[in-house]
């Protein structure tokens, strides 16, 4: 199996002069929900979908407790989630209290396995859409063409008027 990607015009700011370069970028199947994976696990085992179910609302709960109370979560063969926390910078480490902390993010730290396993990965380009299908892509050029059009003939019209 491989991983699709589409090709993404991208502009930005280089040495002060716009530059636009053409990108690879993923495009995901979708997104399996709670449920997805619950029934893919009971396939896979003896476990009925409504106790994976069970069991997965489970571990979100009790990941958000742990989280909340300074532990940081081990998933053999997933990652490792924690929470990364920042504060003002001062001269004295005396002057940092606890209303000077805040939460910054959820982080997570891949496992070896998963990134040996990602970096195997084989990529293709996305098939092209079905004939007569438009592209989120195509819609935006028309839709922009369509707003370019709009405002040439609201500007017409008001030359047309001065000039009456």
């Amino acid at each position: 199996m491989s991983y699709y990607y589409r090709i993404k015009k991208k502009s930005y700011i280089k040495n002060g002069a716009r530059e636009e370069k053409y990108f690879a970028v993923p495009k995901t199947k979708g997104t399996l929900e709670l449920e997805d994976i619950a029934k893919e696990i009971s396939g896979r085992s003896i476990a009925k979908e409504s106790a994976v179910i069970a069991v997965l609302k489970e571990l979100s709960i009790l990941m958000k407790h742990d989280l909340v109370n300074g532990y940081n979560i081990k998933f053999d063969g997933i990652g490792t989630f924690g929470v990364a926390i920042t504060s003002e910078g001062f001269d004295k480490p005396d002057d940092i209290t606890a209303r000077d902390v805040e939460y910054s993010k959820v982080t997570y730290r891949p496992d070896s396995d998963l990134v040996r396993l990602l970096k195997d990965m084989k990529y293709t380009k996305e098939p092209p859409a079905p004939k007569g299908c438009v592209t989120k892509e195509e819609f935006r050029q028309v839709r922009e063409a369509n707003k370019r059009k709009k405002l040439e003939e609201i500007e017409d019209k008001k030359n047309n008027k001065r000039l009456k």
